[in-house]
């Protein structure tokens, strides 16, 4: 059995072509050196399909964007309620 590529599948949402947009290198350091990665931006033929995929995209990015500042906010405010009481709790008392 041949196995398809990415380009070659159908699309998950209307089952139209898709085609290879954009393909571009970048090189990553690494704890052995460097590597470098290939990248393939593949889309959908079908305009209207591609633009309801980019458009759930960008909800989906900026949904993110939103729980990675909260979730920063939250730690940031554990850390310093952190630093609070282990500073509280560790006052010198002598015992003379």
């Amino acid at each position: 059995m041949k196995r398809l590529s990415f380009s070659e599948m159908p699309c998950d949402r209307c089952g139209s072509k898709r085609k290879v947009a954009k393909v571009w290198k970048e090189t990553v350091p690494t704890l052995t050196g460097k590597t470098t990665i290939e990248y393939s931006q593949i889309i959908c033929v079908n305009v209207e399909c591609q633009k309801a995929f980019d458009e759930n995209l960008a909800k989906e990015v900026k949904k993110r964007e939103v729980l990675r500042l909260e979730k920063e906010k939250r730690d940031t405010i554990r850390k310093t309620n952190s630093l609070h009481r282990s500073s509280a709790s560790h006052k010198n008392h002598s015992r003379i």
